[in-house]
């Protein structure tokens, strides 16, 4: 299974938070984890807003060190988005669940809305970390 992780998951699974739970740990665990590189992005945009204390590159050598691939945004990536129903206006999570779709993978979230959006979707493109 491969499973792109969305950013506030990859975070809790580099930082041990608690919000993650053990079910989801284990899925992370057994599976072949994918980190875009807009998830790096992002955390750079919020680190340098003084919002997020993880630097970019501690993210990015932290991923690796867990065995996470790191995955440049490609061109199916960004055809992928043009191709996401509307009703979701985050443009990260967009990029990473046309990321999921282009990969064939699922986007692991705990974002209500981002979850409330994938009802839209088809199964399996968007799951909850439980």
């Amino acid at each position: 299974m491969r499973l792109l992780l969305d950013t506030q998951i990859a975070l809790w699974w580099l930082t041990g938070d608690t919000r993650l739970r053990r079910a989801s740990r284990e899925r992370i665990a057994g599976a072949t984890c994918i980190v875009s590189v807009a998830s790096v992005w992002e955390i750079a945009i919020k680190h340098r807003l003084g919002k997020l204390p993880v630097a970019p590159d501690t993210f990015v050598d932290a991923m690796r060190a867990c065995g996470a691939l790191i995955l440049p945004v490609s061109e199916s990536h960004a055809a992928n988005y043009v191709r996401l129903p509307a009703g979701h206006a985050d443009p990260f999570d967009l990029l990473l669940t046309a990321t999921a779709r282009a990969e064939k993978a699922s986007l692991l979230t705990a974002d209500a809305k981002l979850l409330d959006y994938a009802a839209a979707l088809p199964p399996g493109t968007v799951e909850a970390a439980r």
